[in-house]
């Protein structure tokens, strides 16, 4: 999980976005940042789940979406 949000915290900031901060609940993980447009938005990551090499894959194809301009 560690590695997971490190790779994501690290993708957006070479992507060009910013303000980045990560918060833990409960149940969830989520990573807030500020995309290279300005727009504000986050990634949930339940905390449950075992981080196998496709839900990896799941996470970093939602943060490319939410990046893309």
């Amino acid at each position: 999980m560690r590695k997971l949000v490190r790779e994501v915290v690290t993708f957006v900031r070479n992507a060009g976005g910013s303000d980045v901060w990560v918060s833990q609940g409960g149940k969830h993980t989520r990573i807030n940042f500020t995309d290279p447009s300005g727009r504000k938005s986050h990634l949930l990551i339940h905390r449950g789940e075992t981080v196998t090499t496709r839900y990896a894959a799941m996470i970093r194809s939602q943060l490319r979406r939410k990046i893309a301009p």
